[in-house]
């Protein structure tokens, strides 16, 4: 793809983020990287939905400006995930509203109740907190992201990345929205998990089609352990299933109000 196609994608992945509501104001960044690997990005302190292509910050691999712009200082974590997965080409990060709040109340959004999202995109970890912007940040994630399309990160947010814009987006997307299914069906008395000889299947099934490969049997997926299926990390602790299946009580009012505003939405 021509770089100015790729501006012109940028932008309006930026624009589908304010629309939404996964940004405000100046949150967030989404970047690039492009076939002579330079990266293209967002700026510091601007708008998603105000962004003009004149905005657009390029710099190399290490961070540094190519253009005289500067870019969003969360752009480390960007870099992070380029040099730890040569396969991935873009980043969206975002603070979109459901996956977030499974961020800050501290849950990993991994529990098997959409064969979509495990054909797709699979669990979402939780990274520990990290101070925005420094190493803390992205040494949390670090060991997340070679086993994962998307992650969230404690009390900050979301990021999502793809071997294109699109796809990067399309994963953020995704994980918002199985965050929101999650929320409302853990208002309405708890979620059924499919059974483990289903998520065997599915698992098969992305494996063959080339959705995911095996590394993606990852050690924060919880309901690996419901299958006989090998993790090729070794590492899976198990998940508090006090915490992510825990019931959550609401006044009929509350719950009136919560379906409402998803039917808004």
């Amino acid at each position: 793809m021509d770089e100015q196609t790729t501006r012109r994608d940028l932008l309006r992945i930026c624009q589908l983020m304010y629309e939404r509501s996964y940004v405000v104001s100046s949150d967030g960044n989404v970047s690039v990287l492009l076939e002579d690997g330079r990266v293209l990005a967002t700026p510091t302190m601007t708008c998603k939905g105000r962004m003009t292509e004149d905005l657009l910050a390029i710099t190399d691999l290490e961070g540094r400006s190519l253009n005289g712009t500067s870019a969003s200082s969360e752009l480390a974590m960007h870099l992070l995930i380029y040099r730890g997965r040569p396969d991935v080409k873009a980043v969206c990060h975002a603070h979109p509203p459901h996956g977030t709040a499974f961020a800050v109340a501290g849950l990993p959004i991994d529990q098997p109740i959409l064969s979509e999202v495990i054909l797709t995109l699979g669990c979402v970890p939780l990274a520990e907190y990290g101070t925005p912007s420094t190493e803390e940040l992205t040494n949390a994630m670090r060991p997340l992201v070679k086993h994962h399309n998307a992650l969230l990160m404690a009390n900050h947010g979301a990021v999502a990345y793809g071997s294109d814009l699109w796809q990067a987006f399309d994963r953020l997307e995704t994980l918002e929205h199985t965050a929101k299914i999650a929320i409302l069906s853990r208002a309405l008395g708890g979620s059924r998990n499919l059974p483990p000889d289903a998520i065997e299947k599915l698992i098969n099934v992305r494996e063959a089609a080339g959705y995911l490969d095996e590394g993606a049997r990852c050690q924060a997926c919880g309901y690996l352990h419901e299958t006989s299926l090998a993790c090729p990390t070794g590492d899976r602790p198990r998940p508090n299933r006090e915490l992510t299946n825990g019931r959550i009580s609401l006044t009929r009012e509350d719950l009136i109000e919560l379906l409402a505003q998803a039917t808004r939405d």
